[in-house]
């Protein structure tokens, strides 16, 4: 059944609905969606940091690092 926004709120407040659970109904709404793509943010980001660290730990030495003949490894 449909609650029309001139009849009595459910609730038992006495209000009508579209004066009192009306705009928390379309709160909340709002509020999962902005805290969703928050998350998925956070995910995003994250999973961006763990591939660049990945990246930075390949094979090939950095600028700073030589080949010692001595050792056959990079200092």
């Amino acid at each position: 059944m449909k609650i029309g926004r001139n009849t009595l709120c459910p609730c038992g407040s006495g209000k009508k609905y579209k004066n009192c659970c009306l705009d928390k109904k379309s709160t909340a709404g709002r509020s999962q969606l902005v805290l969703g793509a928050l998350f998925a943010a956070i995910i995003v980001g994250g999973l961006i940091v763990a591939f660049n660290a990945f990246r930075s730990h390949e094979s090939s030495p950095g600028p700073e690092k030589v080949w010692s003949e001595e050792h056959q490894h990079w200092h």
